[in-house]
């Protein structure tokens, strides 16, 4: 990673990319693009898509505030964040 638009690029900070507005389009691209695009996005991609149908088929879902106040914006949102309890079937 080039220092010129990554600060301390050696150092592990992924809130780092909190804001990436911050950075001019293109400065970080993991799994590159075009026709020599890494083939390990797809594996990635598979992998995450694993992860979350476990998580949501192992696991009971209890919404701890299901009357929770949704703020309307341009996105309605949760006032809480929405927290689950998730407990082993």
């Amino acid at each position: 990673m080039n220092p010129e638009y990554f600060p301390n690029p050696e150092k592990f900070d992924p809130s780092r990319y909190d804001d990436l507005s911050a950075f001019p389009a293109f400065t970080f691209v993991p799994f590159g693009g075009g026709p020599r695009m890494c083939p390990g996005q797809e594996y990635a991609r598979l992998a995450i898509l694993t992860f979350v149908h476990n998580v949501v088929m192992r696991f009971k879902w209890e919404v701890l505030f299901p009357n929770e106040k949704i703020t309307g914006d341009m996105m309605p949102t949760p006032e809480k964040g929405l927290p689950v309890r998730l407990t082993r079937h």
